[in-house]
């Protein structure tokens, strides 16, 4: 998170809340404890969960065919972990094992769809994943009489590639992500891991134009050795892919079994993108939908690496076929749509303390109403701006614009301890 500057995001107070990302992959270990407070389904008051609308298992189950998994379909499994790794790359928070926030986007929520068995899918498995999220509907259901695109996703993460041997060719897929993006869900792919020669970034859904595809570097910033590179020759399109590049090398995520570990891949770069056009989305709901504009940002904002092509010429450029427009920085993207905004920030210190409603981007000059809530076990809350005292009411309203400290502090009984939550 920290190459990204998601955690710097993360401090403006923008960790992705009111955004829903899905996962299509191999399934999902759905109560791992970095993943399931943020599970859609999950009712955190009542401890139940509602998996309908918010799994789907294109597969079914078979005894046979899905050891691993319980044999009524709907409930989510991971017959193969790829799809739980994938999916705390997006929104995950081990802090709760001791570990660390693992996801771009904590405080988003996720939905999920098994589109493979065993690592393998077909077209048809990932049309009814897709399907799925377009208007979700119950497992076994009629999606055209029950489905419901009012929980559709915002964002679709997708760390797969669909290989001739699963029946895929070069056009296969390509209206259904077009179809998506007509819908204003974004769609992430991975751009595969045929490196390093030319025009490797060659299977669907990773070579589409509808999609943004994202290639893998190192910790060091290095595109990976494995990372697909371009222009896409498969359909004789020769266009530029993959669109971005982000961490793909030893990224650490959640595994099954409540497990943690480290995976390799574009499979594992793709999450952040998706992950950062949470965060963006959380930041300003005008853009959600806005598949387009919102691409551009990332693609503008994105630190640029002049290499020459893959062909080998000696003329460096960017954007390129290896790390196209560049590598991931949300933090650029965040200041590019918060302009001239001011960005009222909101973070807790303890973690227990209490929290600050109405935070996020404002036009200086605007009005901003912040209201805390302390947790229980912890009383009074003051306001000071500047270290004056300014109310003690729960709420307080203040014309947002110049350089001042505005501190929520909340009382500890019995220690009467003032802790501070600071709104910038």
């Amino acid at each position: 998170m920290t190459y990204t500057h998601a955690d710097d995001v993360w401090a403006l107070g923008i960790r992705g809340q009111n955004i829903v990302v899905a996962g299509q992959d191999t399934g999902v270990n759905w109560d791992h404890p970095a993943l399931l407070p943020a599970y859609r389904g999950w009712d955190t008051v009542m401890m139940t969960a509602t998996h309908t609308y918010n799994w789907f298992d294109a597969w079914g189950r078979s005894p046979t065919l899905d050891p691993t998994c319980p044999v009524n379909a709907q409930i989510p499994c991971d017959d193969n972990g790829h799809g739980t790794h994938t999916l705390g790359t997006v929104v995950g928070d081990a802090t709760s094992m001791g570990d660390a926030v693992i996801g771009m986007a904590p405080d988003a929520t996720w939905m999920a769809c098994r589109n493979m068995r065993a690592g393998f899918g077909t077209p048809a498995s990932y049309t009814t994943c897709f399907e799925f999220f377009l208007a979700p509907y119950p497992q076994g259901g009629d999606p055209m009489t029950e489905g419901r695109p009012e929980l559709a996703p915002h964002v679709i993460n997708n760390s797969w590639g669909c290989p001739p041997p699963e029946g895929c060719d070069a056009a296969s897929l390509r209206q259904v992500v077009e179809t998506m993006r007509a819908a204003g869900i974004f769609v992430v792919a991975s751009a595969g891991n045929s490196g390093s020669g030319c025009s490797t970034v060659n299977t669907p859904i990773g070579m589409h134009d509808a999609v943004t595809s994202v290639g893998a570097h190192a910790s060091n910033g290095i595109i990976a050795s494995f990372s697909s590179r371009g222009p896409v020759t498969a359909d004789s399109s020769g266009r530029l892919k993959p669109d971005l590049s982000a961490p793909g090398v030893g990224v650490w995520s959640a595994l099954p079994n409540q497990g943690m570990g480290a995976l390799s891949g574009t499979s594992m770069a793709a999450p952040h993108v998706a992950g950062a056009v949470a965060l963006l989305w959380s930041l300003d709901p005008a853009l959600v939908g806005q598949v387009e504009a919102t691409e551009q940002i990332l693609l503008d904002s994105a630190t640029p690496v002049p290499v020459s092509d893959c062909t080998g010429t000696d003329t460096l450029q960017s954007p390129n076929p290896v790390y196209g427009f560049g590598r991931l920085d949300v933090l650029k993207a965040v200041e590019t749509v918060l302009g001239t905004r001011s960005a009222i920030a909101a973070t807790v210190s303890p973690i227990h303390s209490g929290r600050v409603d109405g935070a996020g981007p404002v036009t200086p000059g605007a009005t901003v109403t912040l209201t805390a809530t302390a947790n229980p076990g912890y009383g009074f809350v003051k306001w000071t701006e500047n270290d004056v005292e300014v109310s003690t009411d729960a709420t307080y309203a203040f014309t947002s614009g110049g350089n001042r400290s505005l501190v929520a502090h909340f009382v500890l009984y019995p220690e009467r301890l003032w802790l501070p939550l600071v709104a910038r």
